[in-house]
């Protein structure tokens, strides 16, 4: 991660001023979002049983789908924005990286919350983080190479290290917990949730405080690029569930997995590639912040259509008891 020095005060450049806290928040940035990512993996895994995910194997339409919007559409969904917009050359490649990222640790809680097929969101992600490893580079060279180093190279490690220790560990374990202490899972979920919910606080308080972002700083037309970019590539994804009226959990899953990405690694991208505060780090931070205000209406609304699916349910099965009476 990038070094973050105090400034030193101008009453004696060689005595350096301690760090705030919000000043020490860029350090541990990653930290805080492995810990979420952990959280949510283990609330997500003690509401969930194998069935679930072979589920997932055996209707495989809704996997298929999310998947191939996410590696064909978006990368140039990305590049016709930049286009349309006329962005200038860092802004057009911060967005193109955004494209590349897989599904981030929110989508798991978004999904959770908004009753969405936990399994797909799961599945994709983890099916997404590896592929990155080859599609990442591959999308930047093929779209962005003029911009990009000779040498780049992916962060294998880091990429397995966070796939393996946050995601694929703590869901079994919660799946575990889930099949020994039944009466407890929902319990071990919620609780897993609302501390998850207090990093995320901390991290986005830490964020804004830290001053990583201005809206402004560039002027506009970036920040409006970027919202359409997310609210477009959001509806774009779920289009072929409403086309073809396949399951509501799935369109939430497969919508919020394109919604919110991976900002961690496109973070440590933007450090490794474009050192510095500049406008690829302005695109990965904005887009951050953007798709997590875009991903509320989308949960509220499925939220709302699934208690009313149960509604509908409950009212069925009242008239068919009063019918066989």
């Amino acid at each position: 991660m990038t070094k973050f020095r105090a400034k030193p005060m101008a009453r004696n450049s060689a005595w350096h001023a301690p760090l705030t806290l919000f000043e020490l928040y860029p350090l541990y940035a990653r930290q805080f979002a492995q810990v979420q990512l952990v959280l949510f993996s283990l609330a997500l895994g003690a509401t969930l049983s194998v069935a679930d995910f072979v589920t997932v194997v055996r209707r495989p339409r809704s996997f298929v789908a999310a998947v191939l919007t996410q590696l064909l559409v978006l990368p140039w969904l990305a590049v016709l924005i930049d286009a349309t917009a006329g962005l200038e050359e860092g802004f057009a490649v911060g967005l193109v990286l955004v494209a590349a990222m897989p599904g981030g640790a929110m989508s798991k809680l978004f999904t959770y919350l908004g009753r969405g097929n936990a399994a797909l969101s799961v599945s994709l992600t983890a099916f997404t983080t590896l592929l990155s490893l080859a599609t990442v580079p591959l999308m930047l060279q093929l779209l962005v190479a003029r911009y990009i180093r000779a040498d780049f190279e992916m962060p294998v490690g880091s990429v397995l290290v966070e796939l393996v220790l946050c995601l694929l560990v703590p869901l079994p374990a919660g799946m575990t917990a889930g099949r020994i202490w039944p009466k407890h899972r929902q319990a071990i979920a919620r609780w897993s949730v609302l501390v998850g919910l207090i990093v995320v606080i901390g991290m986005v308080t830490g964020s804004l405080g830290s001053g990583q972002i201005e809206p402004g700083e560039y002027g506009w037309r970036p920040p409006i690029a970027i919202i359409l970019f997310c609210l477009i590539a959001q509806q774009v994804v779920m289009a072929p569930f409403y086309v073809f009226r396949w399951p509501r959990s799935d369109r939430l899953a497969a919508g919020i997995e394109v919604t919110m990405r991976n900002m961690n690694l496109a973070i440590l991208l933007t450090e490794r590639l474009f050192p510095g505060k500049g406008p690829v780090l302005f695109v990965v931070l904005f887009y951050a912040a953007t798709a997590m205000i875009a991903g509320v209406p989308l949960v509220l609304n499925h939220r709302w259509l699934w208690r009313r699916d149960a509604a509908k349910g409950q009212e069925s099965g009242v008239r068919s008891q009063e019918l066989g009476a």
